[in-house]
């Protein structure tokens, strides 16, 4: 999985391109704890993401977990729809009560 980020004004945004399973599941959540660290929200974008199993998704959910307990915001944008089912059937919205957005 390869990334790129931007931030500007308290605000990280992290494209991520490939696919997020086992195998990077650690990197992705180290990159999240990371920019979420040292800005207010992280917006991580997943229109490039062909690929998720759930030991990759587990990472990002618990950084995620961490970064809202410290009053932080975490946004997942541009989701595909297969990915956004797996998504719901793991709970991954309902435990963290974080928006998540349908690619377009």
């Amino acid at each position: 999985m390869d990334y790129r980020a931007t931030e500007t004004n308290g605000q990280a945004t992290l494209f991520f391109t490939g696919e997020l399973d086992m195998a990077v599941g650690d990197q992705v959540g180290q990159l999240l704890q990371k920019y979420g660290e040292r800005n207010q929200t992280v917006r991580v974008d997943f229109q490039d993401v062909s690929f998720v199993d759930s030991s990759g998704i587990g990472s990002l959910f618990f950084t995620t977990k961490e970064l809202l307990a410290l009053g932080k915001e975490v946004e997942i944008v541009n989701v595909r729809e297969e990915i956004l089912d797996i998504l719901h059937v793991l709970g991954f919205t309902q435990a963290l009560g974080i928006s998540i957005g349908k690619a377009e």
